[in-house]
């Protein structure tokens, strides 16, 4: 231990020994040969660490960068023991010299592990050309999920309109069959005709709720969407429900996102819905609007007071056609929380919610600050492959 103690106490210390020149018997071309040499290699072992450290500062990401920071100690401090050697044709830094090589010594060691430890990650790494073949893939699936969307969006379209044309006939000659011969029919001849031409009324609902749900999305420019004017102008939309229940909606200062208008309408229009339809009776809703700020994304609250929702069915309000309650209760197709939930996957945020029956529901959402859609995910593949 003293041995130790005595070395770190005299590592500057370079009185034990004389220059290297004086070292046995160096001609001047053998001398300057063996320093020229040493610091061609230090200044390229100085390189390659400053290489791979500017590669891991600007390449964000970059896999096994644990390794790369070792490997570029390694190259440093090896560089160092050949700066060293030149020197000590000068001064004879041997303590010194030994402390570099025993450091040296640690992180190779070290480096060695973790090239151990990663050697199977490392060998699942793609090479460029297994991502090239990875990239054209993705793009050629990209171009058929929008053919099929397309084509998807087109029979909607298509379906919807020959759907509602013959339900509007049915209902029209219903209405003129009453009008017509009502004096003439019984009660439950009268009663048949009501529910028929409200079945076809409702069917009709069911089918434009259809269109809307599968129109989310199929917008490919994000513009500035102003949440504030956004919700007052449902709201202006919604008065007639508003003065008949009499609900007060309160919202905080909602911020402006990238998106499309109509998708984030039918989000906030949605909620604000359901959240006075599902009101407990003698009780006028109360609809609560708030946002927080949360570094790379916007999250949202709407509550309500209403009758809330048991635990067992949290999950299950966000499917299509999934109804909780009779439609003699409350009115609805089951669509308008599948829509809200289909709207923020794609927008690449979460839909969840908490309520207490008897008391009230509250549907918290998020919304990234930056959105990015499938259309631009293929279009930044597009431009990749052609760099």
């Amino acid at each position: 231990m003293q041995q130790v103690i005595d070395f770190f106490r005299r590592l500057t210390d370079m009185s034990d020994w004389p220059p290297r020149w004086f070292c046995g018997t160096w001609s001047d071309f053998h001398g300057w040969l063996y320093i020229i040499s040493d610091l061609t290699i230090w200044l390229a072992y100085m390189a390659i660490p400053l290489i791979l450290v500017r590669f891991v500062i600007i390449k964000k990401g970059v896999p096994l960068s644990g390794v790369f920071w070792l490997f570029g100690a390694f190259i440093l401090l090896c560089g160092l023991t050949h700066l060293i050697d030149a020197m000590m044709f000068w001064l004879p830094a041997y303590r010194i010299n030994a402390l570099i090589r025993f450091l040296t010594g640690i992180v190779s060691v070290a480096t060695v592990i973790a090239l151990i430890r990663y050697f199977n990650e490392a060998v699942g790494l793609r090479t460029s050309r297994e991502y090239d073949r990875e990239l054209s893939y993705r793009q050629l699936a990209m171009q058929e999920l929008t053919r099929s969307n397309q084509e998807l969006q087109q029979f909607a379209y298509v379906a919807s309109h020959d759907l509602q044309s013959p339900l509007k006939t049915i209902t029209s000659y219903l209405t003129l069959f009453e009008a017509k011969h009502g004096a003439q029919l019984d009660s439950d001849a009268r009663r048949l005709i009501t529910v028929s031409a409200t079945a076809a009324e409702r069917m009709r609902h069911l089918i434009s709720d259809l269109l809307e749900f599968s129109r989310v999305g199929s917008e490919v420019a994000f513009t500035p969407v102003d949440l504030n004017r956004l919700v007052d102008e449902i709201t202006e939309e919604l008065q007639a429900e508003i003065q008949a229940t009499g609900a007060t909606i309160d919202k905080s200062v909602l911020p402006t996102v990238l998106g499309h208008s109509s998708d984030l309408k039918q989000l906030f229009q949605n909620l604000i819905t359901n959240a006075i339809k599902y009101r407990r009776p003698g009780v006028a809703p109360q609809i609560r609007i708030q946002v927080m700020d949360e570094l790379h994304q916007y999250r949202f609250a709407i509550s309500d007071n209403g009758i809330g929702i048991e635990r067992q069915y949290f999950d299950r309000v966000f499917q299509i056609f999934q109804r909780l309650h009779g439609r003699n209760e409350y009115s609805g197709t089951g669509i308008g929380l599948a829509t809200c939930k289909k709207v923020i996957d794609i927008y690449g945020g979460q839909i969840w919610l908490d309520s207490v029956v008897d008391s009230g529901t509250t549907v918290y959402f998020t919304i990234p600050k930056v959105i990015k859609h499938l259309h631009q995910y293929a279009k930044a593949d597009s431009l990749h492959s052609l760099n």
